[in-house]
């Protein structure tokens, strides 16, 4: 159902002490560059990226993942992930940066080069790239334990050719590093001066290498990258040589002895609030509270985690989307509205959507066929969760998803608010929650921008509805939402089916009644729209 907007209404900590595998928090950022604008176009960087995206989610990493980013993403990216990391991290603490793409050095200085990199001479490197040195100072200044910069670039050297008589071009891939402070490990794909292979694969053979070898039980993490290191050498006959350098005097495993990982339970069965269980997507599940055997996606499921279904299956929307639209009336005024766009869709919902972005235009068929190819991925039961499963997630007692305070307090989630209508026309001031709510998020927030509930669920108010597996039955809202809403009371579609139920509200919702906790919305099973995602519900054999 969809109702109308209107007027109307870095300091930094070191340790040497030994890690200890049990604690620490683990944060990655991953970019992978392919589509480049005035270079040659690259094939594997994206799929590596992807890859080490998911495998990282696996080892118990918080990850942020950006495919063929523009400088001004690189540098949004960079900077989000570094004000993401704890704000008093301990000494065990692990950020990790991965690049795959381009790369270039000028005057013995390394620079990974954006997709919209247009550099007619070696002097405009600085301004449109993003150095080196810039990832290993943010690093530094987050303050954990050890931070990790692994690049797989110099697949080729894409502009030096053109900067002819230059003094600063040295050689063909990247520069030695120097100057890496303490806690610091550095990993190139090949030696310095040297370029890396692209693979005729999916993935590139550093990648690839990188892929079997992180999750080496019981493992050093410097012996995996030299095991990384022998495997490469061997598959390019010894024309591809990886390199790193270790600042880094404790120990750090990415995996223990008997294959656990840090804050991960093994096996679903054994998944607590506290522990979450991780499936092949690197989605965290934890239990329903009350709903034995039942597990719970704690984030809705991503734009990367579609992408993969997407992939693996050849599935291809038609039809279009429902998108976002500022109508003006005949009064002059503006109102909002949800126009079908043919050219709408998962990859084109109207708005920017990185792959940690919550998968929007998606029907309740679609998020159901989801839901059965991951089950016979995985050999597990995944679905979408039942009406009483997603009310046991939010919590008894609550008037909304955040607790009972109106207007939402700051944080509280992404909904309607200033960000929202900067750049609209019109005056949408009166329509903003509370007056004054402002999430700096102007569409979809990533998945986990804000605290999780007491049990450990993110988003469930907000960012975007979430389809459940229920038929909409009227007498499931309350009598005053009935009232204030007559709509509610619909029961089936214009070709006779049950309508689906809808929970949670989005980032276009600001009204009281549109974002309490106990509001059942609806819509035919078969309609996309850019505020329209799901997660999903794992049933557990213990």
């Amino acid at each position: 159902m969809r109702a109308s907007l209107s007027l109307a209404l870095l300091a930094t900590l070191v340790s040497t002490a030994a890690f200890r595998l049990e604690a620490g928090t683990r944060s990655a950022l991953v970019l992978g560059n392919n589509a480049y604008a005035h270079a040659r176009a690259l094939a594997n960087p994206v799929n590596d990226a992807t890859a080490m995206a998911g495998l990282l989610g696996n080892l118990g990493f918080s990850v942020s993942l950006h495919t063929d980013a523009d400088l001004r993403t690189m540098r949004a990216a960079l900077r989000d992930f570094v004000a993401s990391l704890p704000a008093n991290p301990d000494a065990d603490a692990v950020a990790l940066v991965y690049y795959a793409g381009h790369g270039v050095q000028i005057a013995g200085r390394n620079y990974l080069v954006p997709v919209d990199a247009e550099m007619a001479r070696d002097y405009e490197v600085p301004d449109e790239t993003l150095a080196m040195d810039t990832l290993m100072s943010a690093l530094e200044s987050a303050g954990a334990g050890l931070n990790l910069l692994v690049l797989d670039c110099c697949r080729d050297d894409p502009f030096s050719r053109s900067w002819r008589g230059s003094r600063s071009v040295d050689a063909a891939g990247l520069a030695l590093p120097g100057g890496a402070p303490r806690g610091m490990f550095i990993a190139f794909s090949t030696s310095p001066g040297d370029t890396a292979e692209d693979g005729e694969g999916d993935n590139s053979p550093y990648t690839s290498a990188l892929l079997r070898h992180l999750p080496a039980p019981g493992k050093p993490f410097e012996e995996v990258f030299k095991a990384v290191g022998g495997e490469v050498s061997d598959r390019t006959g010894g024309e591809q040589e990886p390199w790193f350098n270790s600042k880094f005097y404790g120990d750090f495993r990415f995996v223990g002895e008997g294959g656990e990982i840090p804050g991960r339970a093994k096996e679903p069965g054994q998944a607590l609030a506290s522990q979450p269980w991780a499936n092949s997507l690197g989605l965290e599940f934890v239990p329903v509270p009350g709903k034995a055997g039942t597990l719970m996606a704690r984030t809705e499921t991503r734009v990367r985690d579609f992408r993969a279904f997407v992939r693996e299956t050849g599935y291809a929307q038609r039809g279009g989307a429902h998108l976002f639209a500022v109508k003006k009336k005949a009064d002059g005024g503006f109102t909002t509205e949800w126009n079908l766009r043919v050219d709408g869709g998962w990859e084109k919902p109207g708005f920017e959507q990185g792959e940690d972005h919550p998968v929007v235009c998606v029907s309740w068929d679609e998020a159901s066929a989801f839901c059965r190819w991951l089950s016979e991925k995985e050999g597990r039961v995944y679905r979408l969760p039942t009406d009483a499963e997603w009310s046991a997630a939010i919590g008894s007692g609550r008037r909304f998803p955040w607790g009972d305070e109106w207007p939402a307090p700051p944080g509280a989630g992404n909904f309607w608010d200033h960000s929202a209508i900067r750049g609209l026309p019109g005056d949408w001031k009166g329509s903003v929650l509370g007056g004054d709510y402002d999430d700096g998020i102007a569409r979809t927030a990533r998945v986990a921008s804000f605290a999780p509930n007491p049990h450990g669920f993110f988003d469930l108010g907000g960012n975007v509805w979430e389809w459940l597996a229920d038929d909409y039955d009227p007498a499931l809202n309350p009598p005053d939402l009935m009232v204030a809403n007559p709509s509610l009371r619909e029961t089936r579609d214009p070709k006779g089916r049950a309508f689906k139920i809808l929970r949670g509200g989005a980032w276009d919702n600001f009204a009281e009644t549109d974002l309490r906790a106990d509001l059942r919305d609806y819509d035919e099973r078969d309609r996309r729209d850019d505020d329209y995602g799901f997660r999903m519900v794992l049933e557990v054999t213990r």
